[in-house]
């Protein structure tokens, strides 16, 4: 019964783990603006920033992570590319560039590209804990 769940449970943890490295990671960004935050300002802003982004991401990675169940994508480049466009079409949506066009400047670029590394690198994490072993349980002898 408790073999049933390794599974969804792995794909779960990795999502997890995928969205609190991503919150994380934008709350020490944050100490950059607001130097004298302490520690529980920053472990409450990597709360908050986590749940946006589980929120954000929940689902497109759903479709996604279910793709590449099916077709047992182990590659991590496929992780990467998606976490990339994911976390750059994000921030251009959340940032209202779409809403209020202005002229592609160096900051606006600079950003879209940081965030595509962001979610790069939440979606190696991603990775590391679940998307290595996608799709074993439709390659392993019965």
């Amino acid at each position: 019964m408790l073999l049933g769940l390794r599974r969804p449970l792995r794909l779960l943890w990795g999502y997890l783990g995928a969205c609190v490295m991503m919150g994380f990671v934008l709350a020490c960004a944050c100490t950059r603006v607001f130097p004298d935050m302490a520690a529980p300002e920053l472990f409450a802003l990597t709360i908050a920033l986590t749940k946006l982004a589980m929120t954000v991401s929940i689902l497109p990675s759903l479709v996604v992570i279910s793709v590449f169940e099916w077709r047992g994508v182990r590659r991590w480049y496929g992780y990467a590319i998606f976490g990339s466009l994911l976390s750059a079409v994000a921030s251009v949506l959340i940032s209202g560039i779409v809403e209020r066009p202005q002229p592609l400047n160096l900051v606006t670029i600079t950003i879209v590209v940081c965030f595509a590394c962001l979610g790069a690198a939440s979606a190696t994490v991603y990775w590391w804990i679940a998307g290595r072993f996608a799709g074993w349980a439709l390659n392993a002898p019965a």
